[in-house]
């Protein structure tokens, strides 16, 4: 057999040498689904009337699903799944940091630089379908949407990009000092609570450094919105979320 010769061969590209795909290293996955919440978000307050608001937020869950399943090659970040007792410590964190976002209501002062308040919809204006058919949706959101996708971008991409902004050569699940500050104190900005957000920054980074398991933040994330959402409901405290 006789040898290639040197134009047949190809060189290694830089993602070879590096052993991460061109997917792996794409920021657009992380960023697209949380992008459009946030974007989405802020465009509730322009409705004409709260009434607007379940078709909204219904329109913005389903546009958001459809970029988590369309960049679901981030999904891979959640693999492997977390052990019995990683499972339990973020079934704890999240109750503790559910106890904080209710518990320390009222005893902070607001930020005057920090804008934007949470819609507080009250479905009780809504037929019985209605309410209800809201309650649903809602609950999907916030339970089946907003933990995965913003874990794969506060706690996999940022954590590892603040780390080295060449994120796909960072671990899934290293922390440092300042990426943990950092990353705990953007959370902190982009919630208008924004101190039980900074200790939940703090909190779910501690998290995957004890677990090096984005899935046990996204387990954490998942009780804690599904314990929100559950008081929400049984105490009609609208303003939650």
């Amino acid at each position: 057999m006789s040898a290639p010769s040197p134009s047949s061969v190809e060189a290694p590209t830089e993602a070879a040498l590096d052993g991460s795909s061109a997917a792996e290293r794409d920021y657009i996955p992380y960023i697209a689904p949380m992008f459009a919440y946030v974007a989405l978000s802020s465009l509730e307050g322009s409705l004409p009337n709260t009434g607007w608001y379940p078709a909204a937020y219904a329109a913005k869950a389903a546009i958001v699903a459809a970029l988590m399943w369309y960049y679901r090659a981030t999904w891979r970040d959640l693999r492997p799944a977390p052990g019995p007792a990683a499972v339990a410590l973020a079934a704890a964190a999240g109750l503790l940091v559910i106890g904080l976002w209710i518990g320390l209501d009222g005893r902070y002062p607001a930020l005057p630089f920090m804008g934007g308040e949470r819609t507080a919809f009250d479905p009780n204006v809504l037929s019985p379908a209605g309410k209800w058919a809201f309650i649903v949706v809602r609950f999907i959101g916030l339970v089946a949407l907003v933990p995965v996708f913003e874990e794969l971008f506060w706690r996999s991409f940022l954590m590892r990009w603040l780390i080295d902004q060449e994120f796909w050569k960072v671990p899934i699940g290293k922390v440092t000092p300042a990426a943990a500050v950092i990353s705990a104190a953007a959370f902190a900005l982009a919630h208008p609570e924004w101190l039980p957000a900074l200790l939940t920054g703090l909190i779910w980074a501690g998290l995957l450094w004890k677990t090096r398991s984005v899935s046990a933040c996204v387990i954490s994330h998942f009780v804690a919105n599904l314990a929100l959402g559950i008081f929400v409901v049984a105490t009609q405290s609208w303003k939650f979320w």
